[in-house]
């Protein structure tokens, strides 16, 4: 881990990549330089033919993240070139997450504000203990989210409830985020490692061919716009694959699948 971004990554023989935000110091708040880090990490696993599923998480026990580090408010975000020059980082790194081939897990338990809820609405699927609390207040700060990050929330939870989190402020909890649709489920703190490990271990455990053209065909369907003949053909590349002969021959044979990716 590098002591100036805060970001670790640990990866099992399992195909599952682990990266932890430890800030616990700021409450595991995001800096400029870790969003430049996530975005270079992001590249490089979704490059990593090898790797199954990615989890996102915070460490130390400071919860999943306090959003932006307001201490660099002043010296990174004072005036617009500023601003926008540590946005257009922002959604660098939100980007590199959401065309990463890999299944990205956000394990969310504790705060989960601002800018730290952004990245957790950019993964593919998050998961939060009862302990989980949820705002997004700029509007408490005089500040603004750019069109990067209000796209990603608003395909997410729609008009309604992202208006609702933006123009009041409000902290809301785990129940709430999963009635919205922010979280797809939450669980007992006690168990939340355990329930965070056995839904990796679910996801890698697929066709990883199935799992990567199932989340590029989801993406492609948010951006709207007619589907190409191209395109619609590879909605069925995957009958044509080692791991689908391999799928099928091993539910014929009562066994379970081992999938090579191929």
């Amino acid at each position: 881990m590098s002591q100036e971004t805060g970001l670790a990554v640990d990866i099992n023989d399992g195909g599952i990549a682990t990266i932890t935000i430890s800030q616990p110091e700021r409450k595991n708040a995001l800096t400029k330089p870790m969003w430049g880090e996530l975005a270079r990490i992001a590249d490089d696993l979704g490059g990593d033919s090898n790797l199954r599923c990615i989890v996102i998480r915070g460490g130390s026990g400071a919860g999943f993240g306090a959003g932006a580090d307001i201490h660099e408010f002043v010296r990174e975000r004072d005036g617009f070139e500023k601003a926008r020059d540590y946005g257009m980082l922002h959604a660098e790194a939100l980007q590199a997450l959401r065309v990463c081939q890999h299944p990205v897990i956000a394990a969310i338990d504790g705060p989960c504000i601002g800018a730290s809820f952004v990245l957790a609405a950019a993964c593919d699927l998050r998961i939060a203990a009862d302990n989980a609390k949820f705002a997004v207040p700029p509007m408490k700060l005089g500040a603004t989210l750019g069109y990067p990050e209000l796209q990603i929330m608003l395909d997410l939870l729609g008009e309604a409830a992202l208006f609702e989190i933006l123009l009041e402020g409000q902290v809301f909890d785990a129940e709430r985020a999963r009635e919205i649709g922010f979280v797809a489920r939450h669980g007992a703190i006690e168990a939340f490692d355990a329930e965070i490990a056995s839904t990796a271990a679910r996801i890698a455990s697929g066709a990883p061919i199935t799992q990567r053209l199932h989340k590029k065909m989801i993406n492609r369907l948010k951006e709207g716009g007619a589907i190409g003949a191209k395109e619609f053909d590879e909605g069925y590349r995957a009958f044509d694959s080692a791991d689908f002969k391999e799928g099928y021959t091993a539910f014929l044979e009562k066994r379970k699948a081992v999938f090579e990716g191929r």
